[in-house]
C-alpha cells in the first residue's frame, strides 16, 4: 500500500508542476469567464456595427403587400439604423430568377423575396433568397414579411390590422418562478440552457483530459524503459495503481478549482438556481468511477503500445464514442426523460456526461436511473481494472509491433 501511495504522489506532483497543468487549471475558466463576458460584448457589438444598407428585391404577386412590409421594414431598421433593409420592388411576373441570382452573386442585392398570390388565402408562403446565412439577419426579413402578410390576411377578414398591430405590441410582462421552491427565476434563459453543456464539458476535460496525460505517461516511461526501473521495485499491478490514484487526484484538484470558479461565477451573475450543491455533488460521484474507468482503459492502451502514434490509433474508437453526448448535448438537454436519453445514460464510458446533462437539465431524474447507472458504471470500473491489470501487467514490457485486439483479448485471458 506504501509504495502504491508513493507512486500516486509522484504521478501527483510530477503532473500539478508542469505548465501544461497550470495553464489548465487557469485557461478553462478563463474562457468560461471570457465566454460569458464576450457574449454580452459581442451582442452589443453586432447591434452597433454599421452596414450598408441591405438591397431586397421584391415581387408581389398578390399586388396587396406594399404599404404593411415598408411599414414593417421601417420599424426594422429604427430599431438597427446602423443595419438598414431597402425594398426595391419589382412587377408581379417579373420573377427572372436567373437575373436575380446574379444581381446577389454580384453584390448588387443582399436578396430576394417572392410572394406568390395564395399567400394571402393562407394556401402558400413566399420565397427568401440571401447572399449569406446569418441567422439574425435572415430571422429579421422572415418576421418582416410575415407581419405584412398577416396584416393583408387581417384586412382581407374585415379586422383593423392596426388595432391588431398596436394590441401586439403592448407588452404581456412574464413573472418566472422556481416550481421547486416558488422563489423568483433569478437567471436567464440563455444562461439555463448552456449550463447544462458547461458541467457536462467541464466533466469531460477533467476526465478525457486528464487519463489522456496518463496513457503519454506510460509510453513515455515505457519508450526509455523507465519502466524497468520501477518493475524492479514494484509489481505491474502497483505500479498501474498508483498512477490511476495520482491521476485521480490530478483530477479532483482540477475539478475543485473549476467549480469554486464556477461557483463565484454563478453568485456574480446570480444564478445560484442553476449551480446549486445537488448538481455539483453528483458531477463529483459521477466523475470518481468515470475517470477510473476512463484511466483504466487507456493505462491498458498506453502499456500495448510503444509510440503515441499507434496509441493514438487505438483510442480513436474510444473517442468517437465519448464525442457522443457533445453531438446531441442539445437534444439530451431538451429531453432528458427521452428513450434515447436513458438508453445512453446505461452506456458505461458515456454514462456521467450523459447523467450530468439529464440531472442539469432536469433535477427530478429519477433516483432509480442516477443510482443504476452509478452501479453500473461502478461495475464497469471493476471489470475494466481486472481486465487493465491483466494487460498492463504484460504490455508495459512488451515492445516491437502493436498487439492486434484478438492479443489483447489473451493477455487477459493470462493467469
Amino acid at each position: 500500500m506504501n509504495k502504491i501511495v508513493a507512486i500516486a504522489l509522484r504521478e501527483f506532483l510530477a503532473t500539478v508542476r508542469t505548465k501544461a497543468f497550470i495553464l489548465s487549471v487557469v485557461l478553462l475558466p478563463g474562457i468560461m469567464i471570457g465566454g460569458m463576458l464576450g457574449m454580452e460584448k459581442a451582442q452589443q457589438f453586432a447591434r452597433s456595427e454599421r452596414m450598408p444598407p441591405r438591397v431586397l428585391a421584391v415581387v408581389d404577386e398578390t399586388g396587396a403587400l406594399r404599404a404593411d412590409l415598408e411599414a414593417q421594414v421601417e420599424r426594422a431598421n429604427a430599431e438597427r439604423p446602423n443595419q438598414p433593409f431597402r425594398l426595391e420592388w419589382l412587377p408581379p411576373g417579373s420573377a427572372d430568377m436567373a437575373a436575380l441570382v446574379s444581381r446577389v452573386r454580384s453584390g448588387e442585392l443582399y436578396g430576394y423575396i417572392l410572394v406568390g398570390p395564395e399567400a394571402v388565402e393562407g394556401a402558400g408562403g413566399f420565397t427568401l433568397g440571401r447572399k449569406d446565412n446569418q441567422l439574425q439577419a435572415g430571422r429579421a426579413i422572415e418576421e418582416m414579411v410575415r407581419e405584412a402578410i398577416y396584416a393583408v390576411r387581417f384586412r382581407v377578414a374585415g379586422v383593423d390590422p392596426a388595432r391588431v398591430a398596436e394590441l401586439r405590441l403592448r407588452p404581456v410582462p412574464v413573472t418566472e418562478l422556481d416550481g421547486n421552491t416558488g422563489g423568483p427565476v433569478t437567471s436567464n434563459e440563455f444562461a439555463r440552457v448552456l449550463t447544462p453543456f458547461i458541467f457536462m464539458f467541464v466533466l469531460f476535460m477533467g476526465t478525457f483530459g486528464i487519463a489522456q496525460g496518463l496513457l503519454t505517461t506510460v509510453i513515455e516511461e515505457k519508450g526509455s524503459r523507465i519502466v524497468e526501473v520501477l518493475l524492479s521495485a514494484v509489481s505491474p499491478t502497483q505500479l498501474m495503481a498508483g498512477k490511476i490514484v495520482g491521476m485521480a487526484a490530478v483530477g479532483f484538484l482540477l475539478l475543485g478549482v473549476w467549480g469554486g470558479v464556477g461557483i463565484a461565477g454563478a453568485r456574480s451573475y446570480q444564478i445560484t438556481d442553476i449551480v446549486t450543491g445537488y448538481r455539483l455533488a453528483l458531477a463529483f460521484a459521477y466523475f470518481v468511477p468515470g475517470f477510473l474507468l476512463m484511466a483504466a482503459l487507456l493505462a491498458a492502451i498506453g502499456s500495448a503500445c510503444n509510440e503515441l502514434k499507434e496509441a493514438q490509433s487505438m483510442v480513436f474508437p474510444l473517442s468517437l464514442i465519448t464525442v457522443i453526448p457533445m453531438v446531441f448535448w442539445f437534444y439530451l438537454a431538451e429531453h432528458p426523460a427521452s428513450v434515447l436519453s436513458v438508453g445512453l445514460s446505461f452506456v458505461p464510458p458515456i454514462t456521467p456526461f450523459v447523467m450530468v446533462l439529464r440531472v442539469c437539465a432536469d433535477p427530478d431524474t429519477p433516483v432509480w436511473q442516477i443510482g443504476g447507472s452509478l452501479a453500473l458504471l461502478w461495475a464497469s470500473v471493476f471489470v475494466a481494472m481486472w481486465a487493465a491489470g491483466k494487460v498492463f501487467r504484460v504490455g508495459v514490457l512488451m515492445y516491437g509491433k502493436p498487439p492486434s485486439l484478438v492479443e489483447l483479448a489473451r493477455w487477459v485471458r493470462y493467469t
